[in-house]
C-alpha cells in the first residue's frame, strides 16, 4: 500500500476516517476500517445469528449436533458453527417450502442480497448490536 498511497496517519482506531493520497498527489480519499464482531469475538456470522428475528428451531438445534461432534472428540471452530447455524437459519427457518426449491437464488448466503431486499424482517435492525456499526457508517454521511 506504501507504494501506491501515503497515508497521514495509521487505522488505529475504527471510528475515525484517515486521509489517503497517491503517491503522486493525483487522487485523494479518505478512508476507514472496521471489524465486524459481538464483544470482541466473531465476525459477519456472529453478529447475524445475535440479531436474528424469527423463530430458528432448525438452526438452534445445531447445538446439539455441535454437542455430540463434541462426545465423539470431534471438534467445530466457533466461526465455522455460526456460518453453518446462519446457513440453516437461512435455508430452514425463513424460507417457505415454495422458496426452498430455489435455495440457491432464495434461502443461502451465495445471495445474500436478495435475503437483504427481500427478506429485511428476518434481522433485527434496531438490535443494539449493530449501534457502533451504524455510528461507524455514519462517518460517511459527513
Amino acid at each position: 500500500m506504501n507504494e501506491t498511497f501515503k497515508l497521514d496517519s495509521n487505522f488505529t482506531d475504527t471510528g475515525e476516517l484517515i486521509d489517503i493520497q497517491t503517491v503522486d498527489g493525483e487522487i485523494s480519499l479518505k478512508a476507514a476500517c472496521y471489524f465486524i464482531n459481538v464483544d470482541g469475538k466473531g465476525e459477519l456470522e456472529t453478529l447475524l445469528k445475535r440479531i436474528k428475528s424469527k423463530p430458528s428451531p432448525h438452526a438452534d438445534c445445531l447445538e446439539q449436533w455441535r454437542a455430540c461432534l463434541n462426545e465423539h472428540e470431534i471438534s467445530i471452530k466457533n466461526k465455522e458453527f455460526d456460518k453453518f447455524w446462519v446457513s440453516n437459519y437461512l435455508r430452514y427457518d425463513t424460507c417457505s417450502p415454495e422458496e426452498r426449491k430455489q435455495t440457491g437464488s432464495k434461502c443461502s448466503f451465495s445471495n445474500f442480497d436478495y435475503i437483504m431486499k427481500n427478506k429485511i424482517n428476518i434481522w433485527d435492525l434496531s438490535s443494539p448490536l449493530l449501534n457502533e456499526l451504524k455510528e461507524f457508517l455514519r462517518l460517511f454521511n459527513e
